[in-house]
């Protein structure tokens, strides 16, 4: 692992990151298309998801076999990001209903490859609310690899406590944000 990451052991995630996810995705799982979110926190042998970014509108894709987001959409998080000392710990997007909620091979190949970042599908067009039973992959050792049940149950906790806050982006600015709650 490249020294510059700080390897990840655990996740303790804010519990409105998941409300929130489910929430901004299927709107678009809906309307028979892909999207997806971003999550942020604080990087740590034990890391705190705290923030999320939804891209939405100018430089992303939506369409129903695939979600892109553009280079300019990911400078726009950063420069939200980076003033709050949050990086991108996580990236959760929805597969359509009747496609399975695991990892294809253009996310595998085509998605962020960082060691230590969430890779989450959620299965049925964003309606399966229940993030336990979302599919959860990890970036280790250049691959991803997906948890098990008891591997989640080991390595991720959801706190109620956690300050949260989120933003919507395009590739030209931030839309919307909230400030820590």
């Amino acid at each position: 692992m490249t020294a510059i990451y700080v390897p990840i052991d655990r996740w303790v995630v804010a519990a409105r990151v998941f409300s929130l996810t489910a929430e901004n995705l299927r709107r678009a799982g809906r309307d028979g298309k892909e999207s997806g979110i971003l999550w942020l926190g604080r990087r740590d042998k034990t890391a705190q998801i705290t923030a999320t970014a939804f891209p939405s509108g100018t430089g992303v894709e939506e369409c129903p076999g695939h979600w892109r987001i553009s280079p300019e959409v990911f400078g726009t998080v950063t420069r939200w990001a980076a003033p709050r000392d949050l990086c991108l710990l996580g990236v959760a997007h929805i597969h359509l209903r009747g496609v399975p909620a695991r990892l294809s091979r253009t996310d595998r190949n085509c998605g962020v490859q960082i060691p230590g970042i969430l890779e989450v599908i959620i299965g049925d067009g964003g309606d399966q609310l229940d993030y336990r039973k979302w599919s959860w992959y990890v970036c280790e050792n250049g691959d991803y690899h997906q948890m098990s049940k008891a591997e989640i149950g080991k390595r991720l906790t959801v706190d109620h406590s956690i300050d949260f806050e989120s933003c919507t982006v395009n590739a030209e600015s931030v839309l919307f944000s909230t400030e820590a709650q």
